[in-house]
């Protein structure tokens, strides 16, 4: 069957021919993996005669295998059912199903998903009398699956956690087996202790599997890897696709390291790159080229595209992030007048709290969007949580409000409690805050007391607000609330508070607006506007640009991309200036998100903006000056400045292990240059100085020996 091998350039064509030992493609950024996998299993079954069920193709998720599987059956016009296309859980499913009885589990074994493992967890908690506000169950719970994984990682944990970690894992794991119940890290491993164990079931499974395929090789972890080196038998015939460019999951366990190890284990593996992209021009692939080649760790390749050079690039830098997000909704009326729809372009950003004023200025602009990958700033549970917090201080009738937040974070007022008080304020029609003092409550001692200390939580917090500026009482919320507390032992406990972060800045921007406001004034405008905010979210129609993260992106394509908010700091993040490696994993996410542009790349940053309510200055993106001068065409505040100068390769300086500046909020400095200046804010290794006028608002390095502390 020729037409197997139509449309495959001479990459392509040997990735899907070399069928024998095994074989590494290096697939760049559109340049049709999938395209080569469903060849080459069409090919060793059309071609080479493999029965179907001896081809094993593994991806990541199931629309992928669905799509493969379709592809598939329908060029060779097979059943589906004949084909083994599925992910790594699905393929330990369905081996297990006939073999777990090895294992002393019964056949009919029973998959749980997350909710249900979370549910167990919190379970084992109450029969182990351990107090939960501590930490989390769902969070205990993505500790126990790492755990059970690699169990030699419960040295790294500190108390409390150490502790109910050595009690529940073992505990969690019996109840799984005793129940005849798998998790989904059981299926994986299940699979693995059983291909140990058993070596007639992997031999088994050797004779069944002579050829095995990975997609997204990059993205596959520990666990994964080793499950894979079990299923290859003598004949070695594993072919990987992947592209180290593209790893940018460490944050989930993926192990870019992998790609090297299969290079170790098996020396003699044929390499084929896949440069030719078949969905960006030339200008966007050589600025992305430029950017990704500054990453070390790598197999070199250049993408390249026969789809013509195209635009430049635009750069527009802004005075303030007002102006960066007035020139994208601009831009966007632009190309929908010029014939794009909506659904053509893509916001991408590094941090979800980024969203928060491209969606504003969205809505201000009649712009339909919608949020992909995460839920609309507004809409996220620590927002809505800091709103029900404002709510009730500046109203402590608020019933709704009131029973959000009275065990938020836990404080051992349960919701039988709740209702309680609730059926007891509503016999003299009055609000749940002002009957806890009742000498006639039908709650029982302890309880009320819990009650009492949370209403002089809010009544102090009601007392701040009237004393202190709003960016401190944001601080004393967080603080006396045990907010931040709670979110130290929450897996995304970082980004969550990033977002209560930027509430701060939304409340500083609505106090500009309303300087001669007081501040009940000023919050309840802000509570009013998320509120109106939340509400216009909801929308229905199809046709809307795409705000989203730049990891929610991957594998996605759009005509017009924009890249906002590129500056140090931002993008990359302040915590990669010091860690090479993690500075080339946020190398390879700029890169995965230039090369998801087809036609139209913009990127976009701002002189000042605003973070977590303190106004600041960060340089340029390291990784716009990493692109050549003639792929970009400047536009805004940059514009004049930049037409004749060669952009200079940024990096941070190195960090003088000698010199360490003990500065926080509030301390006043001399600085070498700059002079006197007041510290506003301090971030990780930077910190944002506001100097007389002359020299006005700085970000530095904390640790700089410009900087002395007076």
């Amino acid at each position: 069957m020729n037409a197997l091998f139509d449309k495959l350039n001479s990459a392509q064509l040997d990735a899907v021919k070399s069928t024998e030992g095994p074989v590494m493609a290096i697939a760049g950024a559109g340049s049709g993996k999938t395209r080569v996998l469903t060849r080459r299993m069409a090919h060793l079954i059309y071609n080479v005669g493999v029965p179907p069920h001896h081809v094993l193709a593994i991806t990541f998720t199931n629309k992928a295998a669905n799509e493969m599987k379709s592809r598939i059956a329908e060029r060779l016009n097979i059943p589906t059912d004949t084909l083994w296309v599925s992910t790594f859980h699905s393929m330990c499913a369905r081996i297990l199903r006939t073999h777990i009885e090895k294992l002393g589990y019964e056949r009919h074994f029973q998959i749980v998903d997350d909710d249900d493992s979370t549910q167990m967890v919190k379970m084992l908690l109450r029969d182990m009398n351990l107090d939960v506000k501590l930490v989390k169950p769902r969070t205990l719970k993505n500790h126990v699956q790492k755990i059970k994984a690699h169990p030699e990682l419960l040295e790294d944990y500190k108390e409390p956690v150490r502790g109910y970690l050595e009690k529940i894992v073992p505990a969690y794991q019996r109840q799984l087996k005793r129940n005849n119940l798998v998790d989904f890290e059981d299926l994986l491993l299940l699979t693995i202790d059983l291909f140990k164990q058993h070596d007639e079931v992997r031999k088994y499974y050797h004779e069944q599997f002579q050829y095995v395929l990975v997609d997204e090789f990059q993205d596959t972890n520990d666990v994964q890897y080793e499950l894979i080196r079990l299923l290859v038998g003598a004949h070695r015939n594993l072919f990987i696709v992947g592209d180290e460019d593209q790893s940018i999951y460490a944050f989930r366990g993926a192990n870019i390291e992998n790609i090297r190890r299969f290079t170790t284990d098996y020396p003699d593996a044929k390499r084929v790159l896949l440069e030719e992209n078949y969905r960006s021009t030339n200008t966007i692939l050589k600025a992305a080229n430029d950017v990704i080649s500054h990453n070390k760790s790598r197999i070199e390749k250049t993408l390249y595209s026969t789809k013509g050079e195209g635009e430049p690039i635009v750069w527009f830098k802004g005075y303030t992030y007002r102006d960066e997000t007035e020139f994208v909704a601009e831009t966007i009326r632009r190309l929908v007048h010029q014939g794009y729809r909506y659904e053509d372009i893509a916001v991408l950003y590094r941090a979800n709290n980024t969203s928060r004023v491209f969606e504003e200025t969205m809505m201000q602009k009649q712009i339909p969007y919608q949020v992909v990958g995460n839920t609309s700033f507004f809409k996220r549970k620590e927002i809505k949580d800091m709103v029900a917090y404002l709510r009730l201080i500046l109203n402590p009738d608020d019933n709704y409000s009131f029973a959000r937040i009275v065990n938020e974070p836990r404080r051992g007022i349960g919701q039988k409690t709740v209702d309680m008080l609730q059926a007891f304020a509503a016999t003299e029609d009055a609000s749940m805050f002002s009957r806890i003092d009742d000498a006639q409550t039908p709650l029982k001692k302890a309880a009320t007391g819990k009650l009492k200390r949370f209403k002089e939580l809010i009544t102090d917090l009601r007392k701040a607000l009237e004393n202190v500026d709003f960016n401190t009482f944001m601080d004393t919320l967080v603080e006396k609330t045990g907010y931040k507390e709670m979110l130290q032992y929450d897996d995304m406990g970082d980004v969550r508070l990033e977002n209560v972060m930027e509430l701060k800045t939304m409340i500083a921007e609505t106090q500009n607006a309303y300087r001669d406001n007081d501040k009940i004034d000023v919050l309840t405008q802000v509570l009013e506007d998320i509120a109106l905010k939340s509400q216009e979210d909801e929308r229905k129609d199809t046709n809307v640009v795409t705000l989203m993260t730049l990891h929610a992106a991957k594998g996605l394509e759009f005509r017009a991309v924009f890249i906002v908010a590129l500056e140090q700091g931002m993008f990359p993040l302040a915590r990669s200036f010091d860690s090479p490696a993690e500075l080339e994993e946020e190398r390879r996410l700029m890169y995965v998100g230039m090369t998801r542009a087809k036609e139209k790349l913009f990127f976009t940053s701002a002189q000042q903006r605003h973070l977590y309510g303190e106004p600041t200055s960060n340089p340029d993106s390291v990784f716009i000056h990493e692109i050549r001068d003639e792929l970009i065409r400047v536009e805004g505040l940059n514009k004049a400045v930049t037409r004749s100068y060669t952009r200079p390769v940024r990096t941070a300086p190195p960090r003088d292990a000698d010199h360490e500046n003990d500065i926080n909020k509030g301390d006043k400095i001399n600085h070498s240059v700059f002079g006197r200046g007041v510290v506003v804010n301090v971030t990780q290794d930077q910190c944002v100085i506001a100097f007389n006028k002359d020299h006005g608002i700085k970000t530095l390095l904390k640790n700089h020996p410009s900087i002395k502390k007076v």
